[in-house]
Order: structure tokens, then sequence, then C-alpha cells
């Protein structure tokens, strides 16, 4: 499967070995490589296409749910690597994601579509200080993010909308301690 993108976009041969090695390697399934695909569970599958358009060293690299069948672990893992390969290769990396809260964490940007038109657009933290509105359209926040937000709205902690569990530790922190009440 990692081979054949390879074949078809006219790689030469000689680098094609490398690539392959690379790329699984990158998703933690080199023990896969003589495998068949139908023997692959769901999440395999999924780590195999990623690691097939990886090979292929995009500029800008678009990937839809890239970590639906994927367990928790596996789907940071993804990010992490995504992450890194955007940071290291200079690549423009764009997904389609439900996992708002792990997608947070990672992405510089965050735009929401609603019936194909732009919502929010803007850092995780601007664009997730919406939170209510985002319920509302149907995007589920994580709930850390809700319970910060409310918090904020009855003037009883500041700063920007928080995107990890983390954060909103550290905010309730703050409010118990007296800290970061607002005046």
């Amino acid at each position: 499967e990692v081979l054949y993108g390879l074949e078809n976009f006219g790689v030469p041969k000689t680098e094609i070995p490398a690539r392959v090695d690379e790329a699984l390697a990158a998703m933690g399934i080199a023990e896969l490589r003589d495998r068949s695909i139908a023997e692959l569970s769901g999440g395999q599958k999924q780590k195999v296409a990623v690691a097939s358009v990886l090979a292929l060293k995009p500029r800008v690299l678009v990937l839809d749910e890239p970590t639906a069948e994927l367990d928790p672990a596996s789907s940071v893992a993804v990010f992490d690597l995504l992450k890194r390969y955007s940071v290291e290769h200079g690549t423009t990396v764009i997904v389609v994601e439900q996992k708002i809260a792990l997608l947070s964490e990672y992405a510089d940007t965050l735009v929401i579509v609603d019936e194909g038109s732009v919502r929010f657009c803007g850092t995780p933290h601007e664009v997730l200080e919406h939170s209510d509105e985002l319920l509302e359209i149907g995007v589920n926040c994580p709930r850390s993010t809700s319970l910060v937000n409310r918090l904020r709205g009855r003037g009883l902690v500041c700063g920007p909308a928080v995107c990890t569990v983390e954060g909103a530790v550290c905010a309730c922190e703050g409010l118990l301690s007296g800290k970061e009440a607002c005046a």
C-alpha cells in the first residue's frame, strides 16, 4: 500500500525502500510491512493510509478524520507525528476532525464550518471561547472548556478559554485560592 503511491508518482526506485521504511517507522507500524491489508484491523489500516501519504513527502497534507478508528493513545501518537512532521518538513497539515479537544492541543488554527460557511476561525483559545455557540451547531467542546467558559461568563475567572483538563484545573485552583478572581 505504501509502495503503490510512490510508484504511481514516479519516485525513483532507489529512493523507494528508504521512504517506505521511514513512513512505516514514523507511524510505528514497521512490523506490518509484509501483512496483507485484508488482515489488518481498522486502526492499522488507518495508520497504513497515513504512512502511504507521508511516504510521498507532500508540502500540504490534508487528512479527513485520520484518527477515526484509533484508540486514544494511537490518536495522540498520530497527532504527535503530524505535528513533528509539519515542523521538520515545513509541511502544512490540514485535518478535518471531530476530536476537537485533542485537535486543539496541536492546531495553530481552528476553522469551524457550519452548513458550508466558516462560522469561527482563530487560535484554539479564540474559537473555544464560543463553546455555547459551538455546542448549538453540534461541535462538542471539551467539558473543561465549557466549565471554564461558564465560570468566565460569571466573572469568576479571567483569562483565555482553556483547551485542556490541565488548563481547567489551573483556572479552578486559581478560583479556589482567590488568586484568579476577576474584579
